[in-house]
């Protein structure tokens, strides 16, 4: 069967193409290549440390602090995050639907992360408010607060990461494109796991080497969401200032509402990328939800959680070294040892917290080995999402690069959601109480959800990518190859 004609017009500004021997010396005009400069891949990679600071301190404190701080039922909260994602199965494409249909004088992408930027900045503040409300009142203003505080982070993170396929045209541009705002987002996520808690108590006003009353964590909490949005403010301006489009597909019509299904259905490769990734992502969660659970219930000393943290940098020397290991390995490979390192990594620490106690010297090794593994996935799922926009332009005939790169918002709030529901309903079925001694049930169930259920996660992960996934060597390139073919016929 003869594959659609794509009812588009290209325009690039002097985009790369990769060639069989290496980068062809001009752009697909004649003229000479423009890169990226360094003012603007250093701009668009701060705007991830504060979007990646906002989302840390939702995905690795929120649900302690609905716990243990305003004192709300587990169980009510893992059933309230899972129908917030049932939610953001139809909002979040809705939002690429919405991005992808945008004509403006600063381009599609960027007034949404402006948008997105002050309205999440917004809520955020007010989900770690804690207005002293009590009763059925206080559940149902978490609950609108926290699908709101959803629905914002949608509009950011979608146009934010959409641009990366309107910056780089080629594999190895997008490789070093994907690592920058990746590099920033881990430090975004390392600053607020190892110092959030520290933070927690200077801002609570907690006399040194005490434990932090509730009052005082409320406070400390409320501080470091505004410390947090006005960096997410900051960053992001930077990003919206100084980072324009470089490679432009316009359609020549605008998308309808019931295409945002097919586009997301008929694009097998994205299937493949979204089954996998939110698996792989859900391991990763489960490690922030129950991390801090670990270290206060079963080691014995919450305080060790961000020391511990910090080994979360081993994340930003993996996405540096990623284009190398792209380049020696294929990516195919790559994916094994992203998956492979972490468990290791569980392995280890599980053993090392069975038999050595609070040795944070040991910890930290195998703290190392788990998160440089999660880097390498990170990058990895920007840069195939991309891929998986162009193979959607091939196959349908369209390209929408928002309602694709909608799937990796999903994907995070999605995986924070089961985190969360897994943590809620898991704790209050092993016994768990808050603030408590827990009993020999309780221990187990935490050492469970913390060990056993990320690397049954990341083994089915594996092994859904292994089987599903093509978009590599020939075959990726001879689309990219028709694709170029096709562009230049409809110019």
């Amino acid at each position: 069967m003869q594959k659609r004609r794509p009812e588009i017009t290209l325009t690039i500004i002097r985009s790369r193409r990769d060639t069989g021997s290496g980068l062809d010396p001009q752009g697909p005009d004649g003229g000479e290549i423009m890169k990226l400069s360094f003012t603007e891949k250093t701009s668009y990679g701060v705007g991830a440390l504060g979007k990646d600071m906002a989302c840390g301190i939702v995905n690795t404190f929120l649900m302690f602090y609905f716990t243990d701080v305003v004192g709300l039922a587990p169980a009510f909260l893992g059933v309230l995050f899972m129908v917030a994602r049932i939610w953001d199965a139809v909002n979040d494409p809705m939002a690429g639907w919405l991005i992808d249909n945008t004509r403006s004088h600063i381009g599609k992408f960027r007034p949404w992360i402006l948008a997105g930027t002050l309205s999440n900045t917004l809520v955020l503040i007010v989900l770690f408010s804690n207005p002293g409300i009590r009763g059925a009142g206080q559940y149902v203003f978490y609950s609108v607060i926290y699908i709101l505080w959803g629905m914002t982070y949608t509009l950011e993170d979608i146009s934010y990461w959409s641009m990366i396929p309107a910056l780089a045209d080629t594999e190895s541009e997008r490789n070093t494109i994907s690592v920058i705002p990746r590099v920033f987002a881990a430090f975004g996520n390392i600053a607020v796991g190892s110092l959030g808690l520290a933070l927690v108590s200077a801002f609570g006003k907690v006399a040194p080497g005490a434990l932090p009353t509730q009052a005082q964590q409320s406070r400390g909490f409320f501080w470091l969401a505004v410390l947090i949005g006005v960096v997410f403010v900051i960053t992001n301006t930077v990003t919206v200032l100084f980072v324009k489009e470089k490679v432009v597909v316009r359609n020549e019509k605008k998308f309808r509402f019931r295409d945002i299904f097919t586009t997301i259905s008929q694009n097998d490769q994205l299937v493949v990328i979204v089954a996998a990734m939110t698996l792989y992502t859900l391991a990763i969660n489960l490690t922030a939800s129950l991390g801090l659970y670990w270290f206060k219930y079963d080691v014995g000393d919450e305080r060790m959680y961000g020391t511990f943290y910090l080994t979360a940098g081993a994340q930003v020397l993996a996405m540096l070294v990623f284009p190398l290991f792209a380049k020696v390995l294929s990516r195919r490979r790559v994916f094994i040892v992203s998956a492979l390192l972490p468990i290791l990594g569980y392995v280890s620490l599980y053993i090392v917290g069975k038999t050595l106690g609070n040795n944070i010297a040991m910890m930290a090794i195998a703290g190392v080995v788990l998160f440089f593994g999660f880097g390498f996935s990170l990058v990895l799922t920007s840069v195939m999402l991309a891929d998986a926009v162009d193979y959607g332009e091939w196959k349908l005939g369209s390209r929408s690069e928002s309602i694709v790169f909608s799937m990796q918002t999903f994907m995070v709030k999605f995986a924070m959601a089961i985190a969360g529901l897994v943590t809620g309903v898991g704790l209050a079925a092993f016994g768990f109480v808050a603030n408590a001694e827990q009993s020999a049930a309780s221990l187990t169930g935490i050492r469970v959800l913390m060990f056993g259920v990320p690397i049954a996660l990341l083994l089915a992960s594996l092994a859904i990518y292994l089987k599903g996934y093509r978009l590599n060597g020939a075959y990726f390139q001879n689309i990219k190859d028709e694709l170029e073919k096709r562009r230049a016929a409809n110019a």
